[in-house]
């Protein structure tokens, strides 16, 4: 099973649309077992793939089981959730399975900050709440090939909880300066909390007669390791050999971009994988593929006229999946590159 977290500091990005696109095709297309985990307490990922008929009844019915049902245990002094009582649910429409997100959990964030000061002294209660996600996956890793995190864009405990949790992170980029600047915030966070918990790990040990902290009898370690990068939606012009291009002023952002993440993230990739090897896909604009795709609640690949696909849209539905199709196979060799390394 591998983790994979899609996450950036700047909001806007695709990111959302992005996980559920490619986790839908991995299941569909591939026919893996593929689990999304929607972290975002504004529940996009959940909006998308859930048909507005039921949405309303599936978060106005109290009896309805969301990834909060996996921190209140915690909240309530209790252990982690139990593996037969994880909410999971199968989406028909994308072919994944999803743990659906949930408002109240940004009402977690004070408690995950809390525990987390305490874990770095290397007190049990606040290493256990800080791991809390990798207890999760440790319980999935042998049901799953792929399991997705979609997160907000925020550098909060949430997405600290997820990022320290996961094997690998994947940033979408739009080509823009604030996405060059969210790069030094996430670099900068990414350092500060993996040198806080590995102290808190530290600290575990000397204090308990040099015990490795270990969850489901297994030592903890944080071992996130960056994938690659996405672009998201850069406007293109057509060369005469035909070759579609990003226009100059996106061309420029781009160039500067891979640069700066091959040098700010350089700590959590493999020398193994080049400049070129994390450069994972490049999305172009889709038009109103992303809205009929929302209003439908289908992958995007699997649009059709009954969707409100119409004339140049067809083509448009086509080279998305030849996209999705290239970013799966480029994962798959980046992925391939840390096993051998």
């Amino acid at each position: 099973m591998v983790s994979i977290s899609i996450f950036n500091n700047k909001g806007g990005v695709g990111k959302t649309t992005l996980i559920c696109n490619l986790a839908s095709y991995l299941k569909i297309k591939e026919n893996k077992k593929v689990l999304v985990i929607d972290a975002d307490p504004q529940c996009n990922a959940s909006i998308y793939v859930t048909e507005d008929n039921d949405l309303e009844k599936v978060y106005s019915n109290t009896k309805t089981r969301t990834i909060y049902d996996i921190i209140k245990p915690l909240q309530r002094g209790s252990d982690y959730i139990e593996s037969n009582n994880i909410p999971i649910v199968y989406n028909k429409w994308f072919g994944f399975d999803i743990i659906l997100g949930d408002t109240r959990l940004s009402l977690a964030e004070d408690f995950l900050s809390s525990d987390w000061i305490d874990g770095q002294g290397g007190n049990p209660r606040g290493l256990k709440t800080t791991f809390l996600f990798k207890d999760l996956l440790q319980k999935l890793e042998h049901i799953y090939d792929y399991i997705f995190f979609d997160v907000g864009p925020s550098l909060g405990a949430i997405n600290r909880s997820v990022l320290l949790s996961c094997d690998y992170f994947i940033i979408p980029m739009s080509s823009d300066i604030f996405s060059l600047k969210a790069i030094d915030n996430i670099s900068e966070s990414l350092n500060k909390w993996k040198l806080f918990v590995d102290d808190g790990l530290k600290k575990y040990f000397e204090n308990y007669d040099n015990e490795s902290y270990t969850i489901g009898g297994k030592n903890v370690n944080v071992n996130i390791s960056f994938l690659g990068y996405i672009y998201q939606q850069y406007v293109t012009k057509t060369t005469r050999e035909g070759v579609k291009r990003p226009v100059k002023a996106y061309d420029n952002i781009i160039k500067k971009m891979n640069k700066t993440l091959s040098s700010k993230l350089e700590k959590f990739y493999t020398p193994s994988l080049s400049e070129d090897d994390l450069l994972i896909g490049e999305i172009p604009t889709l038009n109103s593929l992303i809205p009929l795709s929302q209003i439908a609640h289908k992958p995007i690949f699997n649009l059709t006229g009954s969707d409100g696909v119409v004339g140049a849209h067809f083509s448009k539905v086509k080279e998305y999946e030849r996209v999705i199709k290239s970013i799966s196979n480029k994962i798959k060799k980046n992925l391939d590159t840390y096993e051998m390394a």
